[in-house]
């Protein structure tokens, strides 16, 4: 009985190979697929997508945060809690009271 051959391609060229090495190849291969199948169907997003152009935290920044404006909204809820931390107990009262 012939023994079979195994190649792989290599650059487009085929390579003769051993049985264990072709399928341990596909098996690596089928494997990849696999892991790429389950990502895709779970929504997962690799590191490496992200990382495309060299500015992995570029690509990850959330557009719908407006940063400029909570900073000022931190900044005003300061100087609410200043301006409140000068009234007298009597005023407190009526502020707490009205809000």
């Amino acid at each position: 009985m012939d023994k079979k051959e195994y190649f792989l391609y290599v650059k487009g060229k085929a390579v003769k190979v051993s049985e264990e090495v072709y399928k341990a190849y596909w098996k690596i291969t089928e494997h990849e697929k696999y892991l790429i199948k389950t990502d895709w169907k779970n929504n997962v997003i690799s590191f490496l997508a992200l990382n495309h152009d060299g500015h992995f935290v570029d690509n990850i920044v959330d557009e719908k945060i407006d940063l400029e404006k909570i900073v000022e909204v931190k900044t005003q809820i300061e100087e609410l809690h200043k301006a409140l931390n000068t009234l007298t107990k009597e005023e407190r009262e009526l502020i707490e009271a009205i809000f």
